[in-house]
């Protein structure tokens, strides 16, 4: 019984990896309707009942959409399910500074318009200036009303405002759901941290970045802010491995 169910299973793997070749060979594009269960079963020689299932699953992860009396078509890419992502990372060996990298990525493209944007045409990219500098200002407010939350809130909101910038649906996306994976470390770190009082002052320096014009500097000037919460976070971890090994320690019973 139990190995029906796996080869079940394989062919369904085999039939989401032969759907997946069709679209990706640019055959089918956004909008298309894909051949019938039948006639996909029949050109791959897979059954019609696996080939139902891989629709399935691809539906599920927005991929596809099957419509009732009409067929199933290939859905445009900002229709992928962030649940399709989020699993993704989750099930993943990722590492918290491997995701802190991703986002490192991300910023350093966003940075890279804000900066040649206000180079080019300034008025353009003040309103995004204006909503990074609200963003300082909820941190400064948020620290005196001693609020963690609504600081790590403002801090969030600065950075993708810097990934907006990108214009790219995919890494909101991606900053949205890094967000729900590093919240807590962030949160962690910054209260236990010194000089939190410095953490407006250092998002001021990006902005500053950002109306120098100078690429290079800006650049520079983000890479030392991930890397100053990356040694945070070193810190953190190594006061958590101390707290940890004193903690077991105390619960040795003297001989």
């Amino acid at each position: 019984m139990m190995s029906d169910r796996i080869q079940q299973n394989t062919v369904v793997n085999q039939a989401m990896e032969k759907i997946k070749a069709l679209i990706a060979s640019g055959k089918y594009k956004t909008g298309d309707r894909l051949p019938t269960e039948q006639q996909l079963a029949d050109t791959f020689g897979i059954g019609r009942t696996s080939i139902r299932e891989a629709i399935k699953v691809f539906n599920h992860i927005g991929v596809l959409e099957s419509k009732v009396a009409k067929g199933t078509f290939v859905c445009n890419r900002s229709k992928i399910s962030s649940e399709a992502l989020t699993w993704a990372i989750m099930l993943g060996d990722n590492e918290f500074f491997d995701l802190l990298e991703m986002r490192l990525v991300m910023e350093q493209q966003g940075f890279f318009y804000l900066v040649e944007g206000f180079n080019k045409k300034p008025s353009a990219v003040q309103p995004m200036i204006d909503r990074l500098e609200a963003e300082v200002s909820n941190m400064r407010r948020a620290i005196e009303d001693g609020s963690d939350s609504d600081r790590i809130d403002a801090d969030y909101s600065f950075h993708g405002i810097i990934i907006e910038a990108c214009n790219n649906t995919l890494f909101d996306e991606l900053y949205l759901i890094l967000k729900a994976f590093l919240y807590e470390e962030i949160r962690r770190t910054r209260t236990e941290a010194r000089g939190i009082e410095n953490v407006p002052k250092a998002h001021e320096e990006l902005v500053g970045a950002i109306k120098s014009g100078d690429i290079s500097l800006a650049l520079k000037v983000l890479r030392n802010h991930i890397k100053d919460i990356k040694s945070l976070m070193d810190r953190s971890y190594q006061k958590l491995d101390s707290s940890h090994k004193n903690l077991q320690a105390s619960e040795i019973p003297f001989s």
